[in-house]
């Protein structure tokens, strides 16, 4: 009997301590979460950019059409006739050739391999609703 009294009671004591540090953990969380969103308000805010400042890298540049895509080694950034740029993925191909032509940052935006691959070229067409 008293085993199994002491034995509850290191079980209680274990099973409250570890629900006591899951919610600390998750408390601590959104804490880390709530900083990083205010660090970004803070930078976009604080920046003394007087041109433009480009919302996914932060970076200050003469017009919104020069702004970099974010991650440019992966994607490739497709102007719209009305001003306004998408970032897309570059297509995922084995060909050596459309690789390179995708790699190309003068190239690579203005190349339209079509076949559906979804290059800058096919987003155009979706704009223009020709697909």
């Amino acid at each position: 009997m008293l085993k199994s009294v002491f034995f509850m009671t290191l079980l209680w004591g274990v099973s409250t301590a570890f629900m006591f540090d899951f919610h600390h953990q998750q408390r601590q969380q959104q804490q880390q979460q709530q900083e990083q969103q205010r660090s970004y308000e803070d930078r976009v805010l604080d920046n003394e950019c007087p041109n433009y400042l480009c919302p996914d890298t932060l970076q200050c540049v003469k017009e919104k059409k020069d702004c970099p895509c974010p991650f440019s080694k992966s994607q490739l950034k497709c102007e719209l006739p009305n001003g306004d740029y998408l970032c897309i993925s570059k297509p995922a191909t084995h060909d050596q050739k459309l690789n390179e032509q995708y790699d190309d940052s003068k190239k690579g935006p203005q190349f339209k391999a079509g076949n559906g691959i979804r290059d800058c070229g096919w987003i155009l067409d979706v704009y223009q609703g020709k697909i």
